[in-house]
């Protein structure tokens, strides 16, 4: 095999990225974009590609998992370091594609436990609910749609009231808010929306009894959380919704974790995975099982009591 001419990672990152710019969506760009500038770029110091060896670039992974994160309060998400890895492969594909390098194996491990998610107990839970409902801030009605649906905080942010039938009992998924780099910025960031990341993402999901009281509407052509034609940011979902769990005097969760609770309580319930898998917009059901079902010793020990001998 004959070999191009040297080349620098640096150059490779920014061909593979101009490479495919045209091909993927704006979001997912501005990630790429942003791993780059701020982990990979950094990390490897201009070296050039053809000296870069498997041990090396393990060793980048292990020390982003453990010291990643660029506020120096330890390490990235598995799913940040798995975006890097995937960065990382792909550019890596693209040079042994031109023949700037050698073929090599690009297999990593992530050795890292997953943190586990911090949930509500059942009476927190409860006293959320409650609070929720009786609640008329449209708000409260979206952490409550969370709770009782499992979409993601981007598609509540997202929603209109035309997403919403009440005579059908069904809301229907195809977009999500975000805030991403602004690639012709890396000082500043931007808001868009954008259709569902996923094709499962695009989902119509059946509105529970219990929560249909609860959603109101008027204006079809507004955003839901706010009843106006101006949306409510992640960033901004998140801030109020800590600030109303300190309110109440209930335990620091994220908004995502109310998320894991929804699925972790539908396993429970006796949910089909599929059912469950397409409720929240996932590729398959090996996806939901590997994500959200970890089971309660409770419920663990009720299965358990099933066997009689």
């Amino acid at each position: 095999m004959i070999l191009l001419k040297r080349k620098k990672y640096d150059e490779i990152l920014d061909e593979w990225l101009l490479e495919v710019k045209s091909n993927v969506k704006e979001s997912t760009y501005a990630t790429y974009k942003f791993h780059v500038e701020h982990h990979i770029k950094p990390y490897f110091n201009n070296k050039q590609i053809s000296k870069i060896k498997k041990i090396e670039i393990q060793q980048f992974i292990n020390y982003k998992l453990e010291y990643g994160r660029l506020d120096n309060r330890g390490g990235l998400s598995i799913k940040t370091v798995k975006d890097l890895i995937n960065i990382i492969k792909q550019s890596f594909g693209y040079a042994i594609n031109k023949n700037y390098i050698e073929n090599m194996d690009l297999n990593f491990k992530i050795n890292k436990i997953p943190d586990k998610v911090v949930l509500l107990d059942a009476d927190d839970f409860s006293k959320l609910v409650n609070h929720l409902k009786d609640d008329d801030n449209y708000f409260s009605k979206g952490i409550l749609l969370i709770m009782c649906t499992g979409m993601r905080i981007g598609e509540v942010c997202a929603l209109k009231n035309s997403d919403i039938n009440l005579n059908t009992k069904e809301i229907k998924i195809n977009k999500t808010l975000q805030r991403i780099q602004d690639v012709s910025n890396k000082n500043k960031t931007k808001i868009i929306i954008t259709e569902t990341k996923t094709v499962n993402s695009k989902r119509i999901i059946p509105i529970p009894d219990s929560l249909l009281p609860y959603l109101k509407i008027q204006c079809n052509s507004n955003y839901y959380l706010t009843q106006t034609d101006k949306f409510i940011e992640p960033r901004v979902f998140r801030y109020r919704f800590k600030n109303k769990l300190k309110k109440l005097n209930l335990p620091e969760v994220t908004v995502h974790s109310l998320r894991h609770y929804f699925a972790s309580q539908c396993i429970e319930l006796g949910f089909d995975y599929k059912c469950l898998s397409e409720i929240l917009g996932h590729s398959s059901p090996t996806t939901t099982m590997k994500l959200y079902v970890h089971s309660k010793k409770k419920y663990k020990k009720a299965c358990m009591d099933r066997i009689k001998i």
